[in-house]
């Protein structure tokens, strides 16, 4: 049976080259599986906290790093894992930045969220088998917010309920006059003025775009 990091990690406790060496290597291998979870420092900080205690690496026993690194690894399924609620909550979550209905849009506040929603310390530990009740309370905000979501999504569906939220809330700050939003984002990024030959990324741009714009709206007011 193979041991886990943390056994393996006591390893290092022979000698000071030994404890010295297992320290950066434990460290560089935390740092290496957050990359590839899409962790930034802050969420890293706030999972380390959540399996020790101690916010930093420094401050860790051999054992409690291998801890850390064991419950990244364990989350990581390689490239080809099923992943893709990870990126539709933090689609979820921006759009309710966009919107103003939150301050934050980083990991940090998303796992905080997730943490009250389902008891999981961190959004990179979401299973697919937990993640349907987070993505379901987020689009219920964004429905408060304004969103109206297709009960039955054709492709781009999504995208556009977000888009028509931000420009209902701009045109009801008097912030864009009685343009069309086709005519407003097809001058802003230089994509055509029919939306139904927009791709996924033109969307995209589209709610950035309008979500920038409302955030200045609201920063003003």
């Amino acid at each position: 049976m193979a041991k886990s990091f943390a056994t393996l990690a006591q390893r290092g406790l022979r000698t000071a080259e030994g404890k010295n060496d297992s320290r950066i290597k434990l460290v560089r291998a935390i740092r290496a599986a957050c990359r590839r979870l899409g962790l930034d420092d802050d969420a890293r900080h706030d999972i380390q906290e959540a399996i020790t205690g101690k916010r930093s690496a420094t401050k860790m026993s051999f054992a409690e790093l291998g801890q850390v690194l064991d419950r990244l690894n364990k989350d990581w399924k390689g490239p080809s894992g099923h992943r893709a609620h990870i990126g539709k909550i933090r689609a979820l979550w921006w759009t309710l930045y966009w919107l103003g209905a939150v301050e934050e849009p980083n990991d940090r506040a998303i796992d905080a969220f997730v943490r009250r929603q389902t008891g999981v310390s961190a959004l990179a530990f979401l299973d697919h088998r937990s993640s349907p009740a987070v993505v379901e309370a987020l689009k219920s905000w964004a429905a408060r917010e304004g969103v109206q979501w297709q009960p039955h999504p054709a492709e781009h569906d999504d995208r556009r309920a977000v888009v028509d939220a931000l420009w209902t809330e701009l045109r009801h700050r008097d912030a864009v006059g009685a343009l069309r939003y086709e005519s407003y984002v097809a001058g802003a990024l230089s994509i055509p003025a029919d939306r139904t030959a927009w791709s996924r990324h033109e969307w995209d741009a589209a709610i950035r775009l309008l979500g920038k714009r409302l955030r200045r709206e609201v920063a003003r007011s």
